[in-house]
């Protein structure tokens, strides 16, 4: 089957995109469910997903919400669309669409309302999306769609990352320290969200956005070298 009405203009680059950074093998780190997970507390939603679009295939290596969500026809899955445009897409009253793969789709799930922001690679190309979905319709503003933006900038950064670790010789053992710092900030953000909306509800995506800033560089920050193994352990001034 041909997907030509869904690929964007780079699309023989992107998937060797996919491959170059082994996208299937980095979004099964945790990191990426913490993620999504944090995605759909942020925005009040029972359902979001994170994908990979491949050339066939669109994959949902973490899941809010939808744990039937695994693996779909790349013509039936919404990311599609959100990939195709290299941007952001939102889409409400779902069900009041033509019949098409996409919206059996949206009806298989109850998706009244979804918006996907894609994860893009060296700046151009998507590989997938960050979304969420909810059983109704729901106006999406500006703002919000900035801070969805943000979050996919992270999970983006991430796959960046845990590739450049992994290529790096000697520095494949620091991923699980970045990762692990970055989501002790997303826990973090998590527990202040109550008392945000609590005390600063209209500036409540505005403080998120700018934490969501912080924990894309803790996701970017090299650590500092670790000693040679041979290094001796060197006793504290003063002993």
């Amino acid at each position: 089957m041909s997907y030509s009405h869904l690929e964007p203009i780079n699309e023989r680059a992107r998937l060797l995109v996919i491959q170059k950074y082994h996208i299937s093998t980095a979004l099964q780190e945790s990191i990426f469910q913490e993620l999504t997970t944090l995605a759909a507390h942020l925005f009040g939603l029972p359902v979001a997903f994170l994908s990979l679009v491949d050339g066939a295939q669109v994959y949902f290596p973490a899941t809010q919400g939808v744990p039937d969500l695994r693996v779909l026809p790349r013509e039936a899955a919404l990311c599609s669309m959100a990939v195709h445009q290299h941007a952001t897409l939102v889409l409400n009253g779902i069900s009041q669409g033509s019949p098409s793969p996409h919206w059996q789709t949206a009806q298989r799930f109850r998706m009244e309302f979804y918006a996907g922001a894609p994860l893009l690679l060296e700046q151009q190309y998507a590989v997938g999306a960050l979304c969420l979905s909810d059983h109704q319709s729901r106006a999406f503003t500006a703002q919000e769609e900035g801070v969805l933006n943000e979050l996919a900038a992270v999970a983006s950064q991430a796959i960046a990352t845990w590739w450049q670790y992994r290529a790096e010789q000697g520095d494949a053992n620091r991923w699980p320290a970045v990762q692990q710092l970055a989501i002790e900030d997303i826990h973090l953000l998590q527990a202040l969200l109550p008392r945000l909306r609590a005390q600063h509800a209209d500036a409540t995506l505005h403080v998120v956005q700018r934490r969501l800033l912080n924990l894309r560089e803790t996701v970017t920050a090299k650590l500092p070298p670790l000693p040679p193994a041979s290094s001796p352990v060197r006793p504290p001034l003063g002993s």
